[in-house]
């Protein structure tokens, strides 16, 4: 093991809510037998997460889980999109999806405003590809999708969000959509949703992408309360 593997190790422990903050981690010595790496790979990897806002360092005392929330960086935020969006602790993944959410509807609403025929047409195209499709191949054409309907809206600052999100949302999609009776339930409203923004209708669309990212949502959180029931 690695000093990113270490580091790896401590923040999806963190982001997994398996470490709180406040919670003292034990002595480097012990870290270095626990993972079976040398003390200098734990101290430097000590010392990397603390200038994420993961750890905090007190002389004489000890290392401490902090609250990133308080200390966070931008290497804060890159290590949580890039993290299993199934593993994560699961108020953090509602936060994170309210988030995407609010990007995702405002982007439609822009959408409807600045649809073009080309828009259109590309449009049907991905929706066609998420009826054509299976498996990896669907995951790939949902993210395509919502990354479209973003792009749509013309705004970079939300697109840039939105792409920020890439790892964890190809995650929940893919969660999401391993559930055969949710595909059933949910994929009709992607027809249904290029139906209105093609009549360039806000209200409908706003609706529908609520929906789809609602229930998408709901679920995901369901899994990780019910896997943190289970430890």
């Amino acid at each position: 093991m690695i000093k990113n593997g270490f580091k790896d190790i401590m923040q999806g422990r963190i982001l997994s809510g398996e470490l709180k903050p406040g919670d003292k981690l034990p002595p480097e010595r012990e870290l270095a037998a626990e993972l079976g790496i040398s003390r200098g790979s734990v101290n430097q990897g000590i010392l990397d997460l603390e200038r994420m806002g993961f750890l905090r360092v007190v002389p004489r005392r000890g290392t401490f889980v902090a609250d990133y929330l308080d200390n966070g960086t931008p290497q804060t935020l890159t290590a949580i999109m890039n993290y299993d969006s199934d593993r994560i602790d699961a108020p953090l993944f509602r936060d994170l999806a309210d988030m995407r959410i609010l990007v995702e509807r405002e982007s439609v609403r822009l959408a409807c405003e600045r649809i073009t025929p080309e828009d259109m047409d590309r449009l049907h195209e991905f929706t066609s590809k998420i009826y054509s499709s299976e498996g990896e191949e669907l995951i790939s054409a949902l993210y395509s999708y919502h990354r479209n309907l973003v792009r749509i809206g013309r705004n970079v600052g939300y697109l840039l969000v939105f792409q920020s999100f890439e790892f964890m949302i190809i995650n929940a999609i893919r969660v999401h959509y391993s559930n055969a009776d949710e595909k059933r339930k949910c994929l009709p409203a992607y027809s249904q949703l290029t139906v209105a923004l093609s009549n360039r209708n806000a209200t409908a669309a706003d609706r529908l992408i609520l929906e789809i990212l609602g229930t998408a949502c709901d679920y995901v959180n369901s899994i990780l309360e019910a896997k943190k029931s289970d430890t």
